[in-house]
């Protein structure tokens, strides 16, 4: 199965969430790769920290748009599962990533700034279609609290305002998030019980959404 997180909004949670859905995949069995296509190169980075003795997920960097495809046909090949880490910019490798994915999904943060980013990518969304009839796509909350009003309200708003789900799974705003990144691990081999078990229910829900759509069996 191969997944792409994208957002052309930086800050959303794009590496973390890529980085920890992978780790929760690796743990379960599967043979995982991230593809990292921003330039920053957060997951590679990710990558050089962990540990050797941890279930092992690989990270290949693609910059190049006109390369992304076929590298992620190649190493779907050898890999259960393909994450494709998306990249911050209106560059041809944001309608690349959504044309070579199985599942796209969407992390955005429960703010009006946020939401009102929303528009351009799904110009793109709409143009990749174009290509292909049928993209499953998928909103992420990240960073969302039920104790503040607001991000309920805007989670509802997000979901009326554009024809894509939100998934029930929502990413809280933690501390250990930004240590796991350092540390080259998921929040799955951490010490916040709640991250780990937020983590896991949103790959639990990811595995559900692709069983309905007949990805996996």
């Amino acid at each position: 199965m191969k997944i792409g997180i994208t957002n052309l909004k930086g800050g959303v949670g794009k590496s973390t969430i890529t980085q920890n859905l992978a780790v929760c995949f690796a743990h379960l069995g599967f043979k995982t790769v991230i593809v990292d296509t921003d330039t920053n190169q957060n997951s590679l980075s990710w990558f050089g920290a962990r540990d050797k003795d941890l279930p092992n997920v690989n990270v290949v960097g693609v910059s190049e748009s006109e390369a992304l495809n076929k590298s992620v046909h190649n190493l779907h090949q050898d890999y259960d599962i393909v994450l494709i880490d998306g990249t911050p910019n209106l560059s041809k490798m944001a309608t690349r990533i959504i044309l070579a994915s199985d599942i796209l999904l969407i992390p955005i943060r429960p703010s009006a700034q946020d939401f009102r980013t929303m528009d351009e990518f799904f110009k793109r969304y709409e143009d990749a279609k174009e290509f292909r009839n049928t993209i499953p796509a998928f909103f992420i909350l990240n960073e969302f609290s039920e104790q503040k009003r607001v991000h309920e309200g805007i989670s509802k708003q997000i979901e009326s305002s554009f024809d894509v789900p939100v998934l029930n799974s929502k990413i809280n705003s933690r501390v250990a998030y930004t240590e796991v990144s350092v540390l080259g691990q998921g929040v799955f081999e951490y010490s916040d019980p709640k991250a780990k078990n937020e983590m896991v229910s949103l790959t639990k829900e990811i595995l559900e959404k692709a069983k309905e759509l007949k990805l996996m069996e």
